[in-house]
């Protein structure tokens, strides 16, 4: 029985139906590239809307997708976590070192490679609009991005090749959720933006190890929420 209970616990189960992983692939897309391209012209419709405004607004069309279409998955990962909670938190703790030791060695990679390159844009961009409603950034980046992110970076893309392929799993994962949180700044800034994917790279492991090993969306997504709080707060 203890045998049986252990190989549950430490083997990875895909628990996204088809038709969630169908609906989030579909999403994704949205999210990722046509969201992006056209909530930006929003104020020009409705004065007055603020840079902060305008990504809540995108997170929550996010929030409601995932808890419309993915519930299920959300449920299954929920009681999972729940079965065995010793172990939730033990990978949401152990995620914390891995991301810590990565980001040691990355950084000092990138500050050799390109002294003085300085903060990611997307930190560059929280500082922004922190100004404009410091409540409503902490609630779009502690609690909304991480449920959405994780649903779609974790549970369908890392989820789906899981169960073909550990190695494309994390390859594609990896890259697909560090370019996602820098290609819109290409365009201004230039190929030259790229560098900084690699400073997603440690988050995205832990991440990715954080729910490969609990086998529940909501470690990830708990250890997302407890990484962004503690970003934001040591850039406010």
């Amino acid at each position: 029985m203890n045998k049986e209970r252990k190989t549950i616990r430490f083997s990875f189960t895909d628990l996204m139906r088809p038709g969630e992983r169908v609906a989030a692939l579909c999403y994704l897309f949205i999210h990722v590239f046509a969201l992006p391209l056209t909530l930006p012209y929003l104020p020009l419709l409705i004065p007055g809307l603020s840079g902060v405004d305008v990504n809540l607004i995108y997170y929550a069309l996010g929030l409601a997708f995932v808890f419309i279409f993915c519930m299920r998955f959300l449920r299954a990962g929920f009681d999972a976590a729940l079965d065995f909670p010793a172990n939730f938190l033990l990978c949401v703790s152990m995620a914390f070192v891995i991301e810590l030791g990565l980001s040691m060695v990355i950084n000092s990679l990138m500050e050799l490679a390109v002294p003085g390159l300085g903060s990611a844009p997307n930190n560059e961009t929280l500082l922004s609009m922190a100004p404009q409603g410091l409540g409503k950034l902490r609630a779009m980046t502690v609690f909304m991005a991480p449920i959405v992110e994780e649903v779609l970076f974790r549970g369908l893309v890392f989820g789906a090749l899981r169960t073909k392929s550990r190695a494309a799993a994390w390859i594609v994962s990896l890259l697909a959720f560090s370019l996602y949180h820098v290609w819109q700044y290409i365009p201004s800034g230039g190929l030259s933006q790229l560098i900084y994917c690699a400073a997603y790279i440690p988050g995205a492991a832990a991440l990715n190890w954080c729910y490969e090993r609990s086998g529940s969306i909501w470690a990830p997504i708990a250890y997302h929420m407890l990484i962004n709080a503690v970003t934001l707060g040591a850039l406010l």
